[in-house]
Parts: structure tokens; sequence; C-alpha cells
């Protein structure tokens, strides 16, 4: 005999697991995964014995639109990208690059401290350098952003 697998219904058990673990930690899934509308800017992330440092591309993002949000170990980064105004007579062959709000989560590998925290945009890549914290603290912290070579 073979057992037949619904394929919706462990789907829909996935989903719930999901909702019940990201919920315990205070957002959304969609937020988590990406799937709250908008585009998702690509990220890179290192670290050394010190610093743990957050890349983001942000082509074509003015820094006035960017907002970075630090909550103990996670960083939130969201913000708008303006699209670019055209004439309307223009017949797109193709359209690849993507316009309006982003949001990105990214979690940290450990704790960082707020008041140390710096970023500011050079040549399209926002750039956050983080300083690592040996003991945690728990506390949240808009960053700002600084204009290039400050």
């Amino acid at each position: 005999m073979v057992k037949k697998i619904k394929l919706i219904s462990k789907i829909e058990d996935i989903k719930e697991d999901i909702n019940r673990i990201v919920g315990e930690f205070g957002f959304q899934r969609n937020e988590v995964l990406g799937l709250d509308g908008g585009w998702n800017p690509d990220v890179d992330i290192y670290e050394n014995a010190n610093n743990i440092t957050v890349e983001i591309e942000l082509p074509g993002v003015d820094q006035k639109d960017i907002t970075l949000l630090l909550h103990n170990n996670r960083l939130e980064v969201k913000g708008f990208k303006r699209e670019e105004e055209k004439s309307r007579k223009l017949k797109y062959i193709r359209l690849e690059r993507e316009y309006g709000s982003f949001r990105r989560f990214i979690f940290l590998p450990g704790s960082v401290i707020p008041e140390r925290t710096t970023a500011y945009l050079r040549n399209g890549v926002l750039i956050i350098t983080l300083k690592k914290q040996r003991q945690g603290r728990k506390k949240e912290r808009v960053v700002n952003i600084q204009k290039a070579g400050e």
C-alpha cells in the first residue's frame, strides 16, 4: 500500500512552524524571508577580531532615504530607491533595475556596542562597521550615515 502525502497540508504545517518560531523574536515571517514587498539589496558580512562589517549594495539610493536600526545582534536596514524621471514616450526593451522600498534584517554573529557603530555610503555601497562587544548588553540605536570621507 502506498501512502500519499498531501503536499498542501505539509506546506501549511511548515508555514505555521515558521510563524511560531519567527513570532518569538517579535517580527513577521515575511520580513525575515524578504517577502514583505519591495526589493532586497545584496549584502556581504565579514569580521575580524574587533569588528563586524556589513556592506550593502544600494546603487541609486540617496543617503537621506536609508534608515538603520540596531537591535542587539540584529541590524535592520530599510529605505526607498526613487525611480528616475524619464520621458513617457520611451518604450522599454528591458527593465531589470528595481525601485521602491526595501527592508533587510541582518542577524549578526554576536553582540555589538551600538555607540561604536559607524556607517557611510560610498559609490552606492553602504558600509556599516560594528564594534564587537565582549559581554551581552541590550540596547537599540538608530545609526546615522556619514558622508564618505568623514
